[in-house]
């Protein structure tokens, strides 16, 4: 049996990317893909950022229409967006442009082509008064978007759900990190790039909107695209059903333990004491608790492990200490390019 061809918006995203490594083993063949030249390269001109690989520009859709694959296209999987509430505030129009309007052309390609849909959304469209230490979030939480970001997520839900006319399904992922430069927006991989930064005697600073002490539940991308392919290849989309995908509120940290998590990886490989670490961790990341509006962020994954779709039993399942030593392991690689955000 031939794969099924499935197009993934956003190309370069840290997600995709590592959608488009683990398609094959779950028997689709992306037709945009990045990881090898093909018939669609010489039109990929739109480019997020200088560290990424330019994509095709969903944002037009004149330019979609132009292609004739779409009537070979089995899947649509609509990832592409500007994520991140620091990043969708720094431009608020190119933000709703993306989210918004970029997800209305896809809904639109799908529904003239006839073509299935899942759109990757969002935790943090969901009201943070409805969840704490004592109640995690669920997919009935109540809906109540605090950032722009949150805004036009919530947005392109209500496209996909109300507007979509093919089989559709909504997966709202949480607190993914990957290797730098796929990932440049996830506060964990940020963390380790400044911290290694300094290392090589780059004086820098960081910010993060969040409390140290409040535990998030970080995951490796790679867990994520394997569950939205495990998605696209067995689960009955009719119904425009949504899940919240991630790790269970249980294996939830604060940042504590994550920086003991990566000042042993960085002495275990001779980069760095570990003293030397907490010195960096202490000096140049800023925290600010009064601005983590997301709070106790993590999720009851039940509805997932209904339909058995626990995690850890995922193909290529990535441990968390596992994650932050490939994450190190990128950015010593890559630490001389320079993310938007410095």
């Amino acid at each position: 049996m031939s794969d099924k061809n499935i197009f993934v918006t956003g190309e370069s995203g840290t997600i995709p990317i590592q959608i488009q490594r683990f398609a094959v083993q779950y028997g689709f063949k992306v037709i945009n893909t990045q990881l090898e030249e093909n018939s669609l390269t010489s039109y990929k001109t739109h480019q997020s950022f200088k560290v990424r690989k330019p994509e095709l520009d969903f944002l037009s859709f004149e330019f979609l229409r132009y292609f004739t694959f779409w009537e070979d296209v089995d899947l649509v999987i609509h990832s592409g967006a500007f994520v991140g509430t620091d990043y969708c505030s720094s431009d608020p129009a190119a933000a709703i442009e993306t989210n918004v309007l970029g997800t209305q052309n896809i809904v639109q390609i799908c529904n003239e082509f006839k073509i299935p849909l899942i759109y990757l959304s969002t935790t943090a469209i969901l009201d943070p008064a409805k969840y704490d230490k004592q109640r995690h979030m669920t997919e009935q939480t109540s809906i109540n978007p605090q950032t722009l970001y949150g805004i036009t997520k919530y947005a392109g839900e209500l496209l996909v759900k109300n507007t979509c006319t093919t089989n559709r399904l909504i997966l709202r992922p949480v607190f993914g990190f990957g290797d730098y430069p796929d990932d440049l927006h996830s506060a964990l991989t940020k963390l380790i790039y400044v911290i290694i930064r300094n290392l090589n005697g780059i004086n820098t600073n960081l910010s993060i909107l969040l409390s140290k002490t409040i535990p998030k539940s970080y995951t490796r991308v790679e867990n994520i695209a394997s569950c939205i392919l495990k998605f696209a290849k067995e689960f009955y989309m009719e119904d425009c059903q949504i899940f919240n995908i991630g790790e269970n509120y249980l294996k939830s940290y604060d940042w504590d333990f994550l920086i003991e998590e990566i000042a042993i990886k960085l002495n275990d490989k001779n980069i760095c004491t570990k003293s030397e670490c907490y010195r960096i961790f202490y000096h140049n990341i800023l925290f600010f608790p009064e601005k983590d509006y997301l709070h106790y962020h993590n999720i009851d994954d039940s509805k997932l492990r209904e339909i058995g779709y626990d995690f850890s039993s995922l193909k290529d399942y990535v441990p968390l200490d596992e994650g932050i030593d490939r994450t190190i392991e990128s950015v010593l690689k890559n630490i001389k390019m320079e993310p938007y955000w410095l």
